[in-house]
């Protein structure tokens, strides 16, 4: 295997690695957002459920931009 591979192959790793960890903070917070916003009754102020909304598309935009790179390299192999 040449060192252009080794490189490739780590880099896969470390890309699969953030997004499984991108993953994981987007279920937690999806988790929280429905706890906070459904579960407890407390009105809340719009800049909360504003904030929740922009992490949550923050984050959905990495994953797929991620899984997008992911592809790519995949194809490449």
């Amino acid at each position: 295997m040449s060192i252009m591979e080794d490189l490739s192959k780590l880099r896969m790793e470390d890309l699969t690695r953030r997004l499984r960890k991108l993953s994981e903070e987007l279920d937690e917070l999806e988790e929280q957002k429905g706890f906070v916003l459904k579960q407890t009754g407390i009105h809340l102020p719009g800049h909360v459920v504003k904030k929740f909304e922009a992490d949550t598309i923050a984050l959905t935009k990495s994953i797929a931009e991620l899984k997008a790179e992911l592809e790519q390299r995949k194809s490449k192999l």
